[in-house]
């Protein structure tokens, strides 16, 4: 009979994924690393599994750990308590657990198989599982496991050596790598996407407009990141007769905006016809669904700004960490509306970001009609293994469960995760 010791530490699941070593305060490829969110900005090395306390789970740098794919758990200061540095522990990042060394093998989460070629609920509703990337070791992977698409490249990571500013001979070969990789797959190419902490080495003279100022598009009008973005297009004007790819622009606000665009992009690239989609990242873009969706076949949504603008707290800021709570009920009210909105053509809506993949939230959002997501490579088949053992009956009931209910608490209550930080 197995012997099941007791956890040391349980905690939101970040990114799954097992991973074993001695706790450490800094990072070492071979140790899992015990760190505040602070810690992140400076994180050179990749370790085997990450500890994360006092985190901004939304921001750009919980973000690069789920890009790199670094099994990770999220826990409350006083949940950490407990954690010694050099104690050897086992990190199951699906589960959110931190065990002993000495655990067996078959109380952990199981990695599940590749996502299926055609991926279905158990009462057989359609749901495209798409994949966000910043590298083409990323969408080689992504290929490799079943994925519908590349749902999201996030272009503003893609940079030269030694801080150059990016011509179009940088983002041929860049954008071609990614293109390759993923083929035969659709891909989808957000573009320029500079905000005021991904501001990289070619664009540190930038003012910092502030979390709710001048990042995505609203930037375009700057003369550095329009040359920067003009590079972009000349370079994808001549990879677009060769490979399937669509474009969304970062942060639309209004049809005008969308438009605008969308001439700027079909002049930069024809003979192509190349699809152009606006990213939706506040609350008032995200209430003009059925309107953008009327101008475009792609309309994205990105989930980590959305509840930035709603709550109206920088998402990058661990101090207000609990302002964004993602099982508070109104995100799901607003949600909901939005597919509403959306009505028959909910499933060109696109959702990214961090909040599908954390624990319990898919079957929310597939009960509210959402059937397309761009997630991290990392996420997808635990993901896909998910909408499999699901039905839209249950998930509309949870859905409706959810929506009802009076606080965060209540919510981690109906998606089981009463324990959870």
């Amino acid at each position: 009979m197995t012997k099941i010791l007791p956890e040391l530490a349980r905690g939101l699941g970040f990114v799954p994924g097992i991973a074993r070593g001695p706790i450490r305060r800094e990072a070492h490829a071979d140790a899992i690393l015990l760190a505040d969110h602070e810690a992140l900005g400076s994180l050179a090395t990749s370790p085997a599994g990450c500890i994360l306390t006092k985190a901004a789970a939304f921001s750009h740098a919980s973000i690069a750990l789920l890009s790199r794919g670094v099994p990770t758990v999220i826990l409350d200061a006083d949940q950490s308590n407990g954690l010694v540095e050099g104690t050897a522990v086992v990190l199951d990042g699906a589960a959110g657990r931190v065990l002993p060394a000495s655990i067996q093998a078959d109380a952990l989460t199981p990695k599940p198989p590749p996502v299926p070629a055609s991926l279905h609920t158990g009462d057989g509703e359609s749901v495209a599982l798409r994949v966000s990337v910043r590298a083409a070791d990323a969408a080689r992977v992504a290929r490799e496991q079943g994925a519908a698409a590349v749902g999201l490249v996030r272009s503003e990571f893609l940079l030269p050596a030694h801080g150059r500013i990016p011509d179009k001979h940088f983002y041929v070969q860049a954008f071609e790598g990614i293109l390759a990789a993923a083929a035969p797959l659709p891909v989808t190419i957000r573009l320029l996407d500079l905000a005021p902490d991904k501001h990289p080495a070619w664009a540190a003279g930038l003012p910092d407009t502030g979390a709710l100022g001048r990042h995505g598009s609203r930037l375009y009008d700057d003369p550095l990141v329009r040359s920067v973005l003009d590079a972009q297009l000349a370079a994808l004007a001549e990879l677009c007769p060769r490979y399937p790819v669509r474009l969304l622009i970062p942060n639309v606000g209004t049809l005008a905006t969308l438009t605008h665009w969308q001439r700027v992009v079909k002049d930069a690239t024809q003979p192509c016809n190349v699809v152009v989609g606006p990213m939706l990242e506040t609350v008032g873009a995200a209430l003009l669904v059925d309107h953008f969706l009327a101008e475009s076949a792609l309309v994205g949504i990105g989930l980590n700004d959305l509840m930035q603008s709603l709550y109206g707290a920088d998402r990058d800021m661990p101090q207000l960490r609990d302002e964004l709570d993602p099982y508070a009920p109104s995100v799901y009210r607003l949600l909901g509306q939005v597919a509403r909105l959306a009505g028959a053509d909910v499933d060109r809506v696109q959702l990214c970001g961090i909040l599908p993949q954390l624990p319990g939230v898919l079957p929310v959002l597939l009960g509210l009609g959402y059937r397309t997501f761009s997630v991290d490579v990392a996420h997808a088949p635990y993901l896909a293994q998910t909408v499999a053992t699901r039905t839209c009956t249950q998930d509309r009931a949870l859905a409706d469960a959810v929506t009802a209910a009076a606080s965060a608490r209540e919510v981690r209550s109906l998606l089981g995760l009463a324990g959870a930080s």
